[in-house]
């Protein structure tokens, strides 16, 4: 049996050349992975670094919004608000809210930091409205880590403290707003003497970190019932903020213009009573769609924005857009409580309230509002929906668990 064998010798010159182009290829690769992390590396490092706002020369911004959103990571995709979208998207998408905020006639724009929550996506936020010349406003709230009406462990205060520290820290050039809890008489964190000892323990930590910055206390949020914001101020619970602030909301709809009044007399009474030691705000206030027509949601604006400019009282609106939440998101009792609607249009309120934070709100405006409210519901307006009676005016009305602590991948 004969064989017959078949050889294939390669050719020296051709494997020289292969060896060549894996070696290129190599180098290539190489480069291109250096790039990328030296691109990561100055974004998050030197990026934040180089962008410094001015002090402030005003106690709060004038016109803010609070920006609600909701991400969720799914590897290479995210779920930004209703949106599938690619991860590196989600950078193009928050430089274009900053943007329309801006340009809307916002000067401010509040952010929640959450206590034993990842707040990446916050700090990235607040870079990115600091680049578009936004003031950010850092909510510092810890409710959620802890059962309800029982102050923090000596444990839990340490890590708490580790926590403003850091946060105030890594932001001291952009964020010179900080809010101590979300509305402490709702979302409780003890007694009022317990949230005196918290005061205590974060605001001299707050000014260390940054001594420019203003730290602002919500200390009327239930309506008519003042008693929580009497009892902290009795307990020299004053002594621990530079920035009172109120929320003034009713019960179904959350908007009503007697209350409004009510509410900015009283706070007035309670700063003279204390010698006028801190200038007042609205560090948040809105109004569902959900509630009433969007017309009488703009009507109501108008008037809440009117009445806060005649006792010089900046106001803080929650919140921007419902495209940036789950489609149809309840928060408290309502609904649709952006200025922008799901499908990423602008409700009339969006144009009411530019108006006022662009100039002076005339009343000749609010009355071709309430006109406007009164018409027969056209085609762009919704049907009002029926909501449940909230209880009281001063029940609890918006679980602010904002759901951004989960970690896109990509660098925002």
């Amino acid at each position: 049996m004969s064989h017959i064998c078949c050889c294939i010798t390669a050719n020296p010159n051709e494997t020289k050349i292969m060896k060549r182009i894996l070696k290129i290829v190599f180098l290539i690769i190489t480069l291109l992975i250096l790039l990328m992390a030296g691109y990561y590396i100055y974004q998050l490092y030197v990026v934040p670094k180089l962008t410094i706002l001015d002090v402030p020369t005003l106690s709060y911004p004038r016109q803010s919004v609070f920006y609600r959103y909701y991400i969720q990571s799914n590897g290479l995709t995210v779920t930004f608000g209703g949106q599938n979208m690619p991860a590196s998207q989600v950078t193009t998408e928050l430089e274009k809210d900053m943007k329309n905020i801006k340009s809307s006639g916002f000067d401010g724009v509040k952010l929640s930091y959450s206590f034993q929550g990842n707040n990446y996506l916050a700090d990235r936020i607040a870079l990115r409205a600091s680049q578009q010349g936004l003031y950010p406003i850092g909510m510092l709230q810890g409710y959620q880590a802890k059962p309800k009406d029982r102050a923090f462990t000596s444990e839990e205060m340490a890590e708490w403290q580790k926590f403003v520290r850091d946060e105030v820290s890594a932001n001291k050039n952009t964020i010179y707003f900080w809010e101590i809890w979300n509305e402490p008489s709702l979302f409780r964190y003890g007694s009022p003497e317990e949230f005196v000892q918290l005061l205590a323990a974060t605001y001299p930590i707050i000014k260390e970190a940054n001594p420019n910055a203003k730290v602002v206390v919500t200390l009327g949020a239930e309506g008519r019932d003042t008693s929580f914001e009497d009892k902290v101020l009795a307990l020299g619970g004053g002594d621990y903020f530079d920035v009172l602030s109120f929320h003034p909301y009713g019960a179904n709809p959350y908007l009503q213009e007697e209350l409004i009044k009510e509410a900015i007399a009283h706070e007035r009474l309670v700063v003279a009573k204390y010698n006028n030691r801190w200038p007042l705000v609205i560090s948040e206030i809105g109004q569902p769609a959900s509630e009433v027509s969007e017309e009488e949601q703009a009507r109501l604006a108008t008037f809440l924005y009117a009445e806060a400019a005649k006792n010089k009282i900046p106001v803080t609106w929650f919140y921007w857009s419902d495209e940036r939440l789950p489609k149809d998101e309840v928060t408290g009792d309502g609904a649709n409580w952006g200025l922008i609607r799901f499908d990423g249009t602008e409700r009339p309120i969006l144009e009411a309230i530019s108006i006022t934070a662009q100039g002076s709100i005339k009343p000749t405006q609010i009355v071709t509002l309430r006109e406007r409210s009164l018409r027969p519901k056209g085609l762009h307006l919704r049907k009002t929906e029926i909501l449940r009676t909230r209880k009281s005016a001063g029940c609890s009305h918006r679980p602010d668990v904002l759901r951004e602590n989960d970690m896109v991948t990509e660098l925002l």
